[in-house]
């Protein structure tokens, strides 16, 4: 036994109950009353190995506090310990402490559902077995692999993994068993703990086939694995299994069978993310069987534990990512209480559903702000410009004396250095909260409530809120002293398929006829509904999913008429940013900021009306800042954003749907830099502006995500602290673009509110260019007043 207490010398009680074994740590990970006690002692023995050098020992230490830890969800923990057992392992001389500490990550951040940043580690892994002749930990290598690829909706490369996998173990199983014998206790010691993996690879090859609607493949696959959990008495084990076998019942129509198996799977899960997932499944299957009050209670059960395991994450990323492949959970729960009549409560979860991640990120910033020393301030001014800076050389020009070998060596270092910037950034996130309890305290904020909603809404407006999935459309309408709840017919992919039609009639700048027959169509199915006598004159809406794309103002009540001529519309991702909007409807002071048509170094992205748009500014606001051509830098923007009270920026923008935060304004490079103002900056400004005019292309896009929304730069200047961005759901009309801003601005002045403002900009861009190309890309997302 190794003793770890420099006083007496003797080895403590934990010492014995919780050896420095992996064996141990993956034992103690079985039971959730065990591994409660032995996450804090392996998080702490480890630390007191590392500080003594003995980093094979700190290695196996942080390996078993990071099994323990995922065992009861506490996926930040686990994910801080599997790093620091590879940053240990990496300092062993033993090739197998790096190959576990590679697996648990792998791992971990499966269960974060980052699969793209899984596989390095299980690739890594499974590499370092196969070079030190480990079978049994390059097998699990692969099962992490099949894991990862089946996330990626890649089923082919999943099972090639999952059955490398199971080929290597049995091999290995057969050859143990025939040394039991020969070897005595240990042997059957080493075979039960083959067995246990031979096990959870079977069982993610049943994973595989299931994804592959290979049913009786699946079957015998779930079914060997319950045989094993069974013999080896793994109560974890036999949970998964049952699951699977529920899941093929289901899928054949088994419905009853389905329920068996799914109920017996939840009596035997004891880790909370497989406890969460299976009471998911089996709140589903009761409401596809109509068993409504069980269903809403294990499905409550279920959201519950989602949510308790994402506020254990420190990083916005891994939040987002948690939760995104477990809103059909919410959804599913929505759909329940709307079937029961629970109106309220169903937009209640609506919102938590929507609204969480980017909920969390505002109160983080509105609080995280006040207090921060210069010293925090300027170290993570520091890690954002290596993340821009390491940016900017992947997006470098290819040297043309560079082989094409070199080019790809170069770009892969480019890219491990970029992946371990935002680690290190992720990191002192971290920190920062760690260090002051107070903040952190105060860093969840919760969505509002349906009464919470409807006491922020002015007399006579409407809020139209939608949620998109289960087979339907649910509307929410609401005014301040009433509720109106519709199921709308239609699913999401029939929806989408006609957004996407819409969008191409309109992109087609013709077909007018065709057009209006579509935007009659989606007016008479997602807002004729809500309203028996005619639109009201202020409308919110609230879109979800596909919706996003849909500019609701250009749909039509009639072949000559379009809602925005009856309405004000104004759009929110969540109804629950309105107490953030709110507080800052107006700015103190008339000073403005135009930033247009940037010295791109290419002809053709010249935008010579935005320079236009830029001097109207300048005209209607005498103390106005304008930067155009070479003075229209990232750095000469980043100078004047924090003191404007109205900020118009008129550019090309670049959208990253696999990086949303990548997604940048492009600006003239200065100074060495590339010019672009990306999301995740924008994320970290401090602004004090009433508008922000985001008058380039598609600045309303961004990544649908299912768990936070549209991540974007409509929602990232909304974030730092502006209540009302107007930007753009498609390529505008260069000319067309500088007329209607110059009519909204010269609104503004004059006094109107933005959202009417804005209307009737719109309505005279309408006169002048009938088609919705020229004027229905412009949305105003926010405070409307």
């Amino acid at each position: 036994m190794i003793c770890l207490v420099l006083l007496a010398g003797c080895a403590t009680t934990e010492d014995r109950r919780f050896p420095l074994t992996y064996p141990a740590g993956q034992e103690a990970a079985l039971r959730s009353e065990t591994a409660r006690e032995a996450f804090p002692y392996y998080q702490r023995v480890a630390g007191e190995l590392e500080r003594q050098g003995r980093f094979d020992e700190a290695s196996i230490a942080y390996a078993n506090a990071a099994v323990t830890a995922r065992a009861l969800g506490r996926l930040q923990e686990s994910l801080d310990a599997a790093l620091k057992a590879v940053e240990t392992g990496e300092r062993t001389k033993r090739p197998g402490h790096l190959t576990v500490a590679l697996l648990h990550l792998g791992n971990t951040y499966l269960q974060l559902n980052a699969p793209q940043k899984a596989i390095p580690a299980f690739e890594r892994a499974a590499a370092r077995a196969k070079e030190s002749a480990d079978p049994p930990r390059e097998a699990m290598g692969y099962v992490g692999l099949g894991s990862s690829y089946r996330r990626l909706k890649r089923p082919d490369l999943a099972a090639q993994n999952g059955a490398k996998a199971v080929e290597i173990l049995s091999i290995v199983l057969q050859r143990a068993g025939a040394e039991v014998g020969r070897r005595g206790e240990m042997r059957r010691h080493m075979l039960a703990r083959l067995e246990q993996n031979y096990a959870h690879a079977v069982l993610d090859l049943g994973r595989d086939y299931l994804s592959l609607r290979q049913w009786e493949p699946a079957r015998e696959a779930f079914q060997k694995a319950l045989e094993s959990g069974q013999r080896m008495e793994v109560s974890n084990q036999i949970a998964q299994a049952r699951q699977g076998l529920g899941i093929i019942a289901a899928r054949q129509g088994d419905l009853q069978a389905a329920a068996e198996h799914l109920e017996a799977a939840v009596s035997q899960s004891s880790q909370p993310a497989l406890t969460a997932g299976t009471q998911a499944r089996l709140g589903a299957l009761y409401r596809r069987m109509r068993r409504f009050p069980e269903a809403e209670s294990l499905l409550r059960q279920a959201v519950a534990g989602i949510e308790d395991m994402r506020s254990l994450l420190q990083s916005e990323e891994l939040r987002e990512g948690f939760v995104e492949d477990k809103m059909e959970a919410y959804a599913n729960l929505i759909h329940v209480l709307f079937d029961q009549r629970k109106s309220g409560e169903a937009f209640n979860f609506s919102e938590r559903a929507r609204a969480r991640a980017f909920l969390d990120l505002l109160g983080n910033r509105v609080r995280l702000s006040k207090g921060v020393s210069a010293a925090l301030l300027a170290e993570e001014k520091t890690l954002q410009e290596r993340i821009a800076h390491l940016k900017a050389q992947q997006a470098a020009p290819e040297d043309d004396e560079e082989s094409p070998e070199a080019t790809r060596h170069r770009q892969a270092a480019l890219q491990r250095e970029l992946d371990l910037a935002r680690e290190a950034y992720a990191a002192f996130l971290a920190r920062v909260r760690a260090q002051n309890r107070e903040q952190a305290s105060l860093m969840t904020v919760e969505p509002l409530t349906l009464r919470e909603v409807q006491a922020l809404l002015p007399e006579g407006t409407a809020l139209l809120e939608y949620f998109v999935g289960g087979g339907r459309t649910l509307l929410w309408v609401l005014r301040r002293d009433r509720l109106r709840a519709i199921p709308l017919r239609i699913g999401e992919d029939e929806l989408a398929k006609r957004v996407g039609h819409l969008r191409d009639l309109i992109a087609s700048r013709g077909r007018s006829d065709e057009l209006r027959e579509a935007a009659q169509d989606l007016y008479q199915l997602l807002v004729a509904p809500a309203f028996a006598a005619g639109s009201p004159r202020d409308l919110v809406i609230v879109p979800h999913r596909v919706l996003h794309y849909l500019p609701f103002h250009a749909l039509m009540s009639a072949p000559d008429r379009y809602l925005i001529q009856d309405s004000l519309i104004s759009y929110l991702s969540s109804a629950s940013l309105m107490q953030f909007t709110r507080e800052k409807a107006q700015a103190r002071n008339a000073a403005a900021l135009a930033v247009a048509n940037p010295d791109l170094g290419d002809p053709t992205l010249s935008l010579r009306y935005a320079e236009r748009e830029a001097r109207e500014v300048q005209r209607l606001y005498p103390d106005s800042t304008v930067l155009v051509r070479q003075e229209a830098t990232r750095s000469g923007t980043r100078r004047h954003l924090s003191s404007q009270a109205l900020i118009h920026l008129a550019t090309h923008a670049d959208l990253d749907e696999e990086d949303p935060l990548g997604s940048a304004l492009l600006l003239r490079p200065d100074g060495g830099d590339s010019g672009r103002l990306e999301v995740q900056e924008i994320f970290g400004l401090d602004l004090n502006a009433s508008l922000v005019i985001l008058s380039a292309c598609e600045t309303s896009l961004g990544k649908l995500t299912e768990g936070d929304e549209v991540v974007g730069l409509a929602r990232a200047f909304i974030y730092a602290g502006t209540p009302s961005v107007i930007s753009t759901l498609w390529s505008v009309d260069d000319r067309a673009s500088y007329e209607l801003m110059r009519g909204f601005l010269q609104g503004l002045k004059a006094g109107r509110p933005k959202g009417e403002s804005l209307r009737q900009a719109q309505l005279a861009a309408l006169e002048k260019y009938p088609h919705p190309y020229y004027w229905a890309a412009y949305q105003l997302i926010g405070e409307a007043r």
